[in-house]
């Protein structure tokens, strides 16, 4: 992986099904040690299908902006603004092992911040995170989220609850 400015976002579209379902099912450890599992119907064609469909139609309501990072040519991550109503929107993102330490997952955040900024007219963004997720939490305070609620035993992540914090954003 190179630097983090070689990569590119876009939305997401009916034709990256395959990729998209090879890039999940690739990663599914990786981020299964991070985040809630996925329900084991997601990881088929049909399930990866289906979850593309719900998101675009989410996107077309203008409640969802889901896009798909890409390294030449190649999906290397997700990011999503979700649940978009009255200037508020949560924020995620998902990289892929290999392209982790690249400044990849700050640059994604920073591209949903203008997003939401410049596209959406958001102007509150909150994220989740679990309190052994440092990475993501130093990722998020360096955009400027500030922690505003502790979310005890909020996720199960392989089989531990986990206590998590709701990160804000105002003034995006």
């Amino acid at each position: 992986m190179r630097h983090a400015d070689a990569f590119s976002f876009r939305q997401i579209a009916p034709e990256d099904a395959a990729e998209l379902l090879l890039f999940e099912a690739t990663e599914r450890d990786w981020f299964e040690q991070h985040i809630e599992a996925r329900a084991e119907h997601f990881y088929t064609p049909e399930g990866i299908s289906q979850h593309i469909h719900e998101y675009l139609a989410l996107n077309a309501q203008g409640r969802m902006r889901p896009l798909i990072i890409q390294y030449q040519g190649a999906i290397v991550g997700r990011a999503n603004l979700r649940e978009i109503e009255n200037g508020y929107a949560k924020v995620g993102y998902r990289i892929a092992q290999h392209a982790c330490g690249n400044g990849l997952a700050q640059k994604a955040l920073n591209h949903l911040i203008s997003e939401a900024c410049c596209i959406d007219q958001i102007n509150t963004l909150t994220a989740t995170v679990s309190l052994d997720n440092h990475a993501s939490q130093r990722v998020l305070t360096k955009a400027g989220f500030e922690v505003m609620e502790k979310l005890p035993e909020y996720s199960i992540v392989a089989g531990r609850k986990l206590d998590c914090v709701m990160m804000q954003k105002i003034d995006v």
